[in-house]
């Protein structure tokens, strides 16, 4: 584990390594600090989370439950003292966490403990809730987990699964909602609601809230998993990373069609369990840009908070090599003609970019929802797979590349004389600017 320091002006400077320790013997797939920045939660191929105390750079506790690497670690807004989590893996379950309660001792199967400097050995902790079989499919068979694209494990990580349904995105709703959350998986494009108020351990199954439709372009072409999920400022959007090339928007009103008082802002308290899953909307919009590849479950998203005169800004990473930014704001979309079903049947039909043919008359299928281009990639920073990112408490992104180059990207007049200044006296070497239109730089009269 390595920080660094993102101020413009920090020290030491963004290039140097500001603290580094060790937490896994193994791949970290993901991370996350609590609301106060006291604690990191990982999530690692060595089959645990680990919940680190930032001041020592010790472990505090281990969760140790899944059979297979972990996919998200992610703590619920508002929980008392940072106490909740909830861990996905490959298995397709999905654990809930107190660190509140503790374990009866060590798991069955030890790990080593490498963290360090080591101030003392960490609880083990165990699962208050578990979602088994989270987003089990009947139709998912061995045929299906062969074709390109899926979660497979990365060099280093642990497999330790056969057959189950990788739970690779999840995410809590804003506080007021806190005890819904939302999963996704690597089989197809749909996401689950859940009421973490209504998981009983004495049920084996647990049943969601609601489940939405797939893209009726799915439907009509083949599945597609989810990589990422993010939640907008004011909670009432959803944002979906999806492997097709596009993020998927949903309103979280419309998680659930109908009356549903579990998503009212209500004081929390024990429900009962839902008899069945209900049904919800389909996305309302989505994005798509000609240089956003998600080809893989390691290209994540990320969204950043309205604040101190930056508007809201969704950036997605990319197989391409760069990292793409979206507005949200619903005002200013430039929306691309969409064509009906009447004229998409009298035209030839074309393929479409990103999606693979299952059949020799596959063609395009034309998209029912409306689809914003309005993206801006961020370009010469990296040369391979953008996979991870994050924005800084200050607005500026973060970007990790497979070139193993860490970017911290920045607003300001820089960029514009990147752009225009040309090649001369390796100006540009070792930088990277938002690639947008000519007239963009060009001086207002």
């Amino acid at each position: 584990m390595r920080l660094l320091d993102s101020a413009k002006d920090g020290y030491p400077s963004f290039k140097d390594v500001f603290l580094s320790f060790r937490v896994h013997n193994n791949a970290i797939i993901d991370m996350i600090f609590s609301d106060d920045d006291s604690l990191l939660a990982t999530a690692s191929g060595d089959q645990t989370a680990r919940v680190v105390d930032m001041v020592t750079q010790t472990t505090l506790s281990a969760l140790g439950n899944h059979s297979a690497s972990l996919k998200q670690v992610r703590f619920q807004p508002g929980s008392s003292n940072n106490s909740v989590l909830a861990t996905s893996s490959r298995d397709g379950s999905v654990q809930i966490w107190d660190l509140r309660c503790k374990g009866e001792g060590n798991p069955a199967q030890l790990f080593q403990i490498p963290t360090q400097p080591a101030v003392r050995l960490p609880v083990w902790g165990r699962p208050v809730n578990s979602i088994v079989d989270a987003h089990k499919q009947t139709y998912f068979t061995r045929l299906s987990s062969s074709l390109p694209g899926n979660d497979l494990p990365a060099y280093g990580e642990a497999a330790g699964r056969a057959g189950d349904m990788s739970v690779t995105a999840m995410t809590f709703l804003p506080e007021g909602r806190e005890h819904l959350l939302v999963t996704a998986s690597e089989g197809d494009a749909s996401v689950k609601l859940w009421d973490l108020r209504s998981l009983h351990n004495k049920h084996k199954t647990q049943v969601a809230l609601s489940q939405t439709f797939q893209p009726e372009s799915h439907n009509r072409w083949r599945h597609f998993g989810i990589s990422s999920m993010n939640v907008n400022s004011s909670g009432s959007r959803l944002y979906t990373l999806c492997k097709d090339n596009t993020v998927y928007t949903y309103s979280t009103n419309h998680l659930i069609l109908g009356h549903a008082p579990e998503l009212s802002v209500e004081p929390s308290g024990r429900k009962l369990p839902p008899k069945e899953t209900n049904v919800g909307l389909g996305p309302i919009y989505g994005y798509r840009h000609p240089q956003l590849h998600a080809t893989s479950f390691y290209v994540k998203s990320a969204i950043r908070k309205a604040k101190d005169g930056k508007g809201e800004m969704l950036a997605v990473g990319s197989s391409d090599g760069c990292a793409i930014l979206f507005p949200t704001d619903e005002r200013y979309f430039p929306l691309q003609q969409q064509h009906t079903d009447i004229e998409s049947e009298a035209k030839p039909p074309t393929r479409r970019p990103g999606l693979r043919s299952m059949g020799s008359n596959s063609g395009r299928v034309d998209d029912s929802i409306p689809i914003s281009t309005n993206g801006t990639p961020l370009i010469r920073g990296h040369d391979r797979e953008v996979g991870s990112l994050a924005w800084t408490s200050n607005g500026d992104l973060v970007t990790v590349g497979d070139d193993f180059i860490v970017r911290c990207w920045r607003e300001g007049e820089d960029a514009r004389d990147l752009r225009t200044g040309g090649e001369a006296e390796g100006r540009r070497w070792g930088c990277g600017w938002a690639d947008v239109s000519e007239e963009y730089d060009e001086d207002e009269c």
